[in-house]
């Protein structure tokens, strides 16, 4: 019998409640879930300031706290490049098919479920007929899910110094880096990169 996979793709621009509590829900409905850390090529911008290796190690360390040591066994973490302008991404299926088979090449089947914290028309124009049929679309109203709390709040937090916000809003492996994730934002509002765009 075949494996129910989930997956969940987020820039995780920093990782906070509402990322892990659609995480939980993935895994309540699933035998095995994949978690895209998107944007893997991009850092220092303003939508994307932390780089992957610090993402990825304060969401293994979050799950950790959360799950156990045995979450491993459930989850696997990839990271994704983009491979575009995200201005460009939303209507292309080309990045739909890019997403598709990196995920079936993870997940090793071609039937999965996607869970996705955005507009349900954005995602679902990324996969063309063909592809779409095989997905099951769990999509979350942000609005809906933790008091609208999202990364951007938190990224102003920080730059406001909102502790109160912060704390209420990100598990503790955010909240212990709190002065290296201030200083690195900091930096990057004061002199961020451009986005960019592959060449064809």
């Amino acid at each position: 019998m075949k494996e129910k996979i989930g997956v969940f793709l987020s820039r995780i621009q920093p990782l906070h409640i509402g990322h892990l509590g659609i995480i939980e829900k993935a895994l309540n409905e699933n035998d095995k879930i994949i978690i895209l850390i998107g944007s893997k090529n991009k850092n220092g911008t303003i939508r994307n300031p932390l780089d992957v290796k610090l993402r990825k190690e304060i969401l293994e360390e979050a799950l950790e706290e959360k799950l156990g040591i045995n979450y491993k066994e459930k989850i696997i973490i990839s990271e994704l490049p983009d491979w575009s302008m995200e201005t460009d991404i939303a209507s292309n299926v080309e990045w739909g098919r890019y997403l598709y088979y990196n995920i079936v090449s993870l997940g090793e089947q071609k039937r999965f479920s996607i869970y996705f914290s955005d507009d349900k028309e954005i995602i679902e124009k990324w996969f063309e007929d063909s592809l779409r049929e095989r997905i099951t679309f769990r999509l979350f109203e942000r609005n809906n899910m933790f008091n609208a709390v999202s990364s951007t709040k938190i990224r102003e937090a920080f730059l406001s110094d909102d502790r109160e916000y912060i704390e209420k809003s990100t598990p503790n492996a955010v909240i212990k880096r709190y002065d290296e994730i201030k200083e690195i934002l900091e930096k990057v509002y004061n002199n961020p990169k451009e986005d960019y765009k592959l060449e064809e």
